[in-house]
């Protein structure tokens, strides 16, 4: 058996802020294109999707919105700081969420079952459980849900980021153009380098587009260990009848 591919990326190359912020329009990022025939490989920008596209390919989009899913709290009943990331959502209303210790180590401050959290004076959370699949995850249940919840969210929380980044930008950076559906804890990046100019241009060129939605989890649960173990996530995701005719025609 082969040894596990692994690199090390330079620090020039790694991705600390958003192409805009260095002054390149979200569709002049680097394209890498494999032809699955002959294995060529062409380096070009992203701007150029559409020579690479015949009239009657079908583009699926994800438009599901980022979330603003970091929060922060030191009203819980320990009297702890904790730092809250939403990882998703669950079929019974709950939440997923890695918590956070902010004074220490990141995960001894005492986590348990009943832990209540005090967010503001209207939102609150109750810890019922760890996750049995990813143990880094609780189950915590908010005391608004639905759309009050997310409103809620919007006005305190922010968009997650890890340390690689060089500043805290705005929600708009986390989000691809055409993002409808709130529920994603971070951003769905594959679709990020679309503009509506790139789209327009496909469409006129004859290529056809749906979209699905896929709430995407986290990347990173801060644990060496368990991330180099890429344990499974259940991301709620939606694919509409039309959209699911529109892929099958294609294929």
């Amino acid at each position: 058996m082969s040894a596990p591919f692994s690199f090390v990326l330079p620090d020039e190359l790694s991705a600390k802020e958003p192409p805009e912020q260095r002054g390149i329009p979200r569709d002049a990022v680097r394209l890498m294109v494999i032809d699955h025939l002959t294995k060529a490989v062409n380096h070009t920008q992203f701007n150029q999707l559409g020579t690479f596209l015949r009239p009657g390919d079908l583009l699926v989009f994800n438009s599901s919105r980022t979330l603003p899913a970091l929060l922060a709290s030191c009203e819980t009943s320990t009297g702890e700081c904790l730092q809250i990331r939403l990882a998703h959502h669950l079929s019974d209303g709950s939440w997923l969420a890695l918590l956070i210790c902010q004074n220490g180590e990141p995960f001894t401050c005492g986590l348990r079952s009943g832990m209540q959290i005090q967010l503001n004076n209207q939102l609150s959370a109750t810890v019922s459980e760890r996750d049995p699949h990813i143990p880094r995850l609780w189950k915590l249940r908010f005391s608004q849900s639905g759309s009050e919840l997310i409103q809620s969210l919007y006005r305190i929380g922010q968009p997650i980021r890890y340390e690689y980044v060089s500043a805290p930008w705005a929600l708009d950076a986390y989000q691809t153009v055409y993002a409808r559906e709130p529920g994603s804890a971070e951003m769905p990046s594959a679709g990020r380098a679309f503009t509506w100019q790139l789209l327009f241009n496909l469409k006129r060129v004859g290529i056809d587009m749906t979209q699905i939605v896929l709430h995407t989890g986290l990347s990173s649960y801060l644990d060496d260990d368990l991330d180099a173990q890429h344990p499974a996530s259940e991301e709620e995701y939606l694919i509409s009848e039309v959209a699911a005719t529109k892929i099958n025609q294609t294929r």
